[in-house]
């Protein structure tokens, strides 16, 4: 049955000039669908359908709109489902100054009967109740800062007073609401303005050790935990290459770029300097390279031809010249994408008869061995294992740096949860035994808890 929208009612209420009302016009189409919803990105749907409900309802009250017996379906209890909703809600960055509403009335037609003969459309000429409008709109506004309210008074208890709750911190901190970084700022900035208090401060006054460490990264999210990685693998004596490793390759270009600009903007100083001043020569041509964010998208292809040509010329740098030229490697292996990396791979194994890590393992040494190899095996590993390999590693030794097991920890945990999901797969099949019992096993106490509430595994 087709439907027709009679004179929708746009309401605009302004924060400094009052509400106001106009017409629009008909508009007509064939099924009361919503239109696109342009609201705020943490308005949830639970809120938006109640606010729409209760502004619908309020204003088939006010315009007396009741069912008769030739359109029975359009009683007040039944009339918000043949309702549609524009929202547009406007606001500035700092306040929320304008909120436009836009409600639309449908109506089913009979036997092509005009649109005028129903007097049941909302009036074009109706005023509608600035105190309602005003109430409803206060509310939720409200509701949207307020989603994070009981949670927020679950972390505040949880650092109040004697003594610290634990347990509720890593309730908070990996509930699944916030496993979007977007989210958990949010929770944050609502944190600080509803007890006027900054929450790293709160967190590092009441927890220590490497719980703190974890939380505090939480807190920072990903790019800026990034940053703060660079920073402490550069800023003191003796460079920390696993962690340079970890944040710099096998990134995105997109993630290179933004990683650089919040260092310079964070630091005031160039990465790429920062790292000169730290790493050998062929270890700085490399990162140079990788900072040049010119690797192969995702999409691009692993063509044959072009395949062929750079593990040709990977075994002459390697295998077939006396001493190895390790510039030519690096700059073929940072340039190519996973897919391209891995075609290299099985290429070589069946030009040369030898494997390609092989090759890596016996021709170069050190730092640039391990950075190498861990471009290789990112690419040529069964799907999940070069992430379940990586967390696992520093898990098994006996000094254990828990920094780094929390970095990786939090990149899974931040990343694609498909990449999860196939890390702890790849950890069961190679190692029969789910990637939360490792953890178990090798860490203990609150940190303990609050990594196997990340990983998530049931």
């Amino acid at each position: 049955m087709p439907f027709v929208a009679r004179a929708p009612t746009e309401v605009s209420i302004h924060k400094d000039k009052g509400l106001r009302a106009r017409s629009r016009g008909s508009l007509r189409g064939s099924s009361p669908s919503m239109a696109t919803d342009q609201l705020p990105p943490d308005l949830t749907k639970a809120s938006r359908q109640l606010i729409s409900r209760r502004i619908l309802r309020q204003v088939l009250q006010d315009n007396n709109i009741r069912g008769n017996n030739k359109h029975p379906g359009t009683c007040l209890d039944t009339a918000t489902s043949r309702l549609s909703m524009a929202n547009t809600i406007h606001t500035s960055p700092s306040s929320n100054r304008h909120i436009r509403i836009k409600l639309t009335a449908l109506h089913p037609l009979n036997n092509g009967s005009s649109s005028s003969h129903h007097s049941n459309s909302i009036s074009s000429s109706s005023t509608l109740s600035l105190a309602m409008l005003q109430a409803l709109a206060s509310s939720h506004m409200a509701t949207i800062s307020n989603q994070h309210r009981p949670l927020q008074e679950v972390l505040r208890k949880a650092m109040k007073g004697m003594g610290c709750d634990e347990r509720a911190l890593v309730r908070v901190f990996a509930n699944h609401k916030y496993q979007n970084p977007w989210a958990f700022q949010q929770l944050r900035n609502d944190y600080e303005s509803r007890f006027m208090r900054d929450l790293v401060k709160d967190v590092k006054g009441e927890t220590r050790g490497d719980f703190e460490d974890a939380l505090v990264a939480l807190i920072r999210g990903p790019l800026g935990h990034d940053v703060y990685t660079l920073d402490k693998a550069l800023d003191r004596a003796g460079t920390d290459e696993e962690a340079l490793m970890d944040v710099l390759l096998c990134r995105s270009n997109a993630d290179i770029r933004a990683i650089a600009a919040e260092y310079r903007h964070v630091k005031g100083k160039d990465l790429l300097t920062a790292i000169k001043d730290d790493v050998d020569d062929t270890l700085f041509r490399l990162y140079s390279m990788v900072l040049s964010a010119a690797r192969a998208e995702d999409a691009a292809p692993a063509l044959p031809a072009d395949i062929d040509h750079k593990i040709t010329e990977l075994q002459r740098a390697t295998e077939g010249i006396i001493g190895t030229n390790a510039i030519v490697v690096a700059q073929i292996f940072t340039s190519a994408n996973a897919a391209q990396l891995r075609a290299m791979s099985i290429a070589y194994q069946q030009k040369y008869h030898r494997s390609l890590q092989d090759v890596i393992e016996r021709e170069f040494r050190g730092d640039m061995e391990d950075a190498l190899l861990r471009m290789l095996t990112s690419a040529t590993e069964d799907g999940g294992k070069a992430d379940a390999d990586a967390l696992r590693a520093p898990l098994l030794k006996t000094l254990q740096n828990k920094k780094i097991i929390t970095y990786r920890v939090l990149r899974l945990y931040w990343g694609d949860r498909a990449r999860l999901y196939a890390a702890q797969a790849a950890h069961q099949k190679f190692y029969n035994k789910t990637l939360t019992k490792e953890l178990k096993e090798s860490l203990s106490g609150d940190y303990e808890n609050l990594m196997v509430a990340l990983i998530g595994e049931k």
